[in-house]
């Protein structure tokens, strides 16, 4: 064999590799949405069933009803559809719209007790929708300085 066959079949073999460990329950792997993994996941945060976590773009702190965190996933549908859904939706989950914005990039923003949810929603070229749920602990303002003395 010449040197470029060798490199042919190295590549070859290691593309192969590539493909097969990319297949079943590896960590980073993309996962439909269930019931039940949409409320552990998720917890108060209600998402569409057979939505598409993306695992390598989700971070998730906590669990339950106070988790923190970024989670990404994909839904299928018009971009109209999905965004009535989490601004009707999430408000049955104790949430509080505070602020919409319906456009090619819409932003639903909700509050709940100490926590901020940011809901951003973009339609993609491939006939789903980018779905990113962002959930920080709410800030407070800072106390106004007490005045001073002359």
């Amino acid at each position: 064999m010449t040197f470029t066959q060798y490199g042919i079949v190295l590549l070859s073999a290691l593309a192969t590799l590539g493909c097969t460990s990319m297949g079943g329950n590896v960590t980073g792997a993309d996962s439909t949405v269930t019931a039940a993994t949409a409320k552990q996941l998720a917890g108060d945060i209600a998402l569409p069933v057979g939505a598409v976590i993306k695992q390598q773009d989700t971070l998730v702190m906590g669990s339950g009803a106070s988790w923190m965190g970024r989670l990404s996933v994909t839904v299928a549908g018009d971009p109209q559809a999905v965004f009535a859904y989490f601004r009707d939706t999430l408000p049955g989950s104790g949430w509080t719209l505070t602020s919409s914005s319906f456009s090619r990039l819409s932003l639903l923003t909700f509050t709940k007790a100490e926590r901020v949810a940011t809901v951003q929603i973009q339609g993609s070229n491939f006939g789903g929708n980018e779905v990113l749920i962002t959930v920080a602990p709410a800030t407070r303002a800072a106390a106004p300085a007490p005045a001073a003395r002359p």
